[in-house]
């Protein structure tokens, strides 16, 4: 393939009318990559997919599979297959069958047919199941037959758009694990489309966080959660706390003032933070440690404000804490509650808030 790429978008636009559903997106999908597209409802994700599947065509731009241009070539000429949240099975049909279907309307030899109709229940784990009906089959089963029908193709290729928004939630992350694996097994890229964000860390080499038709950020997921690069990445990607204030010295690290007299340090500010500008400090509620006011100790090394405990939710692996801090900000902390030396604290406790200013970031918008 081409430079290792497995699919490319160059400067690609989608127009519906006077609607704008991908604003020039341009991405660069390696060979054998675990790729997410991610966003919420309506920003292009999907329509992002259907151009590289070819059930749509880009208003302008270039797509290309496997270092050729596609152009308006349909989508069954191009080298992939994709699997829908709803799986679409013929109901009539065995999974033998559903899972031939393709070979079978391809002309491939029967004994090839059944050769590679076994070898991809094989893969997905459902060697027993050739003469069930999807009725006879749980949701889980199902997504596997869908899956298993369009590797039989050997795509170069596999699209999937949101395959496991059907299934419950214990049986999603399950399969999420599985999906991963399977992956890993065939080898062949896998283009995610999903809105769901731990779905997205938990499996993707990397993603693509999109809003408005536009890639705001790309990277491993990692880098992505870590390192947002906006207000909307760091809020979309997981939980986050956001303190309004105003840069003072930019340091390093920066010195963020907060109304009434407070401060904090933050290790990060998006490019082009002048002093007094106005900011929003990003900081992950488990990256905050939480310390009684008369425990000692001054965390002169770290970030540091003083509050007052409103809610404390007890989860299990961790508490969830609320804290009214000075400077007007309302923090939400996430302690463990495994290990030595663990701290509870209660509501209407007075504490100190700290964290790691390398931990902080200064966002702009």
């Amino acid at each position: 393939m081409s430079d290792g790429f497995a699919v490319e978008l160059q400067e690609v636009v989608k127009r519906f009318g006077d609607v704008t559903a991908v604003d020039h997106i341009s991405l660069q999908i390696r060979d054998g990559e675990f790729f997410s597209l991610l966003g919420p409802s309506g920003c292009g994700k999907t329509t992002t997919l259907r151009l590289i599947a070819g059930f749509e065509m880009p208003t302008s731009g270039q797509i290309l599979i496997g270092g050729e241009l596609q152009g308006y070539r349909p989508a069954f000429q191009r080298p992939v297959n994709t699997v829908f949240q709803h799986y679409a099975l013929f109901p009539h049909m065995s999974v033998y069958d559903n899972v031939a279907f393709g070979l079978e309307m391809r002309g491939v030899p029967d004994k090839e047919t059944k050769s590679r109709v076994h070898e991809a229940l094989e893969l997905v784990q459902l060697p027993g199941m050739v003469h069930r009906r999807p009725d006879q089959l749980s949701g889980g089963q199902q997504q596997r037959v869908a899956l298993a029908r369009a590797l039989v193709n050997q795509p170069k290729v596999l699209l999937l758009d949101e395959p496991l928004g059907a299934l419950d939630l214990k049986l999603r992350k399950a399969m999420q694990i599985e999906l991963k694996a399977l992956q890993h097994r065939v080898g062949i890229t896998f283009i995610y489309v999903t809105h769901d964000q731990e779905e997205a860390l938990t499996m993707s080499d990397r993603i693509a966080v999109i809003r408005r038709g536009r890639v705001l950020q790309m990277g491993a997921p990692e880098g992505i959660y870590e390192h947002p690069a906006n207000r909307f990445v760091a809020d979309f990607i997981g939980e986050t706390n956001f303190i309004p204030g105003r840069v003072a010295p930019l340091g390093p690290p920066v010195e963020v003032a907060l109304d009434g007299g407070a401060s904090v340090l933050c290790g990060w500010a998006e490019e082009g933070t002048t002093v007094g500008a106005e900011v929003t400090v990003s900081i992950r509620p488990e990256r905050i440690g939480l310390q009684g006011v008369d425990d000692g100790g001054t965390g002169a090394e770290l970030a540091r404000l003083a509050g007052t405990i409103t809610q404390a939710m007890y989860l299990g692996t961790d508490t969830r804490y609320v804290i009214e801090a000075a400077g007007g900000a309302t923090l939400a902390v996430r302690m463990q509650n495994v290990g030595d030396g663990v701290q509870r604290h209660a509501v209407g406790d007075a504490v100190a808030v700290m964290w790691d200013p390398q931990h902080a970031r200064v966002l702009i918008d």
